[in-house]
């Protein structure tokens, strides 16, 4: 019995490292960052100067966001997106100490870095080759069950081809694989303007898309599921608001 509790730890610590270091993942690095008191402003021109400096090609750009709902309402978040595991060999020793000496004495608290891993299967695109960044970004965080994790993942992929198929606006599946809990997942969902684009009229409704794509009673059982999958603090939403002038390509 031993051996094999033993074995069952190797083998999810090996998963974990893998998923941390998967060759055909594709990754996102985010830092969430509060300005001390009375240096808002400093610190939006320090971290402006520094990604203008450090972060002004495609292969290093990074958006900045900040939040506006929520008790982490004034944050600053600020992320990369489409890395591959190369990218986290490249040497950023002078990008760093360029934070640290001009940066970090106006922030008042880091959180530190998070890396996540954008899942295909939950998310939707229905413009892929546009990469511009919304004005607003909605974020519902999923703490999951690590047992439930399956019922989870299965009732977002489903809808993501519901979405697909209603032609929907895009949403993003995140899991983050390194700097807090392995079992949050986030939903990310853009957009530039609070009133909704007319949706095209259609016969059916959500449900029965999903029923007739995946099996009569699917919706049902499959959120029943959903439900019971999360922790009984499972599910925290926030809105956040672009900041052009921290944010590669768009500043002044």
């Amino acid at each position: 019995m031993k051996k094999l509790v033993l074995l069952g730890m190797g083998l999810l610590i090996s998963a974990s490292i893998y998923a941390q270091r998967n060759d055909n993942a594709v990754y996102w690095n985010s830092w969430e960052y509060t300005a001390k008191d009375g240096m808002r402003e400093n610190f939006e021109k320090a971290a402006a100067k520094k990604t203008a400096m450090f972060n002004n090609t495609p292969e290093t750009a990074i958006t900045t966001y900040r939040i506006i709902t929520g008790p982490d309402t004034g944050n600053y978040f600020r992320v990369e997106g489409n890395k591959s595991v190369a990218d986290y060999d490249r040497d950023r020793t002078a990008e760093g100490k360029y934070w640290d000496e001009n940066v970090a004495k106006y922030v008042g608290n880091d959180k530190g870095q998070i890396r996540w891993r954008r899942l295909e299967n939950g998310s939707y695109d229905p413009d892929p080759d546009d990469n511009t960044p919304t004005k607003f970004v909605s974020r519902t965080f999923y703490n999951v069950k690590a047992d439930k994790l399956l019922h989870f993942r299965r009732a977002l992929y489903r809808m993501s081809k519901v979405a697909e198929k209603r032609g929907w606006e895009g949403r993003s599946l995140y899991r983050l694989v390194s700097g807090g809990n392995r079992h949050q997942f986030v939903v990310a969902a853009g957009f530039d303007t609070y009133k909704r684009a007319a949706e095209q009229e259609m016969e059916t409704t959500a449900k029965e898309d999903y029923d007739e794509l995946f099996g009569w009673g699917s919706w049902d059982e499959d959120w029943k599921n959903f439900d019971a999958s999360l922790e009984y603090w499972g599910e925290q939403r926030d809105l956040m608001q672009l900041v052009p002038s921290m944010s590669t390509g768009m500043m002044n």
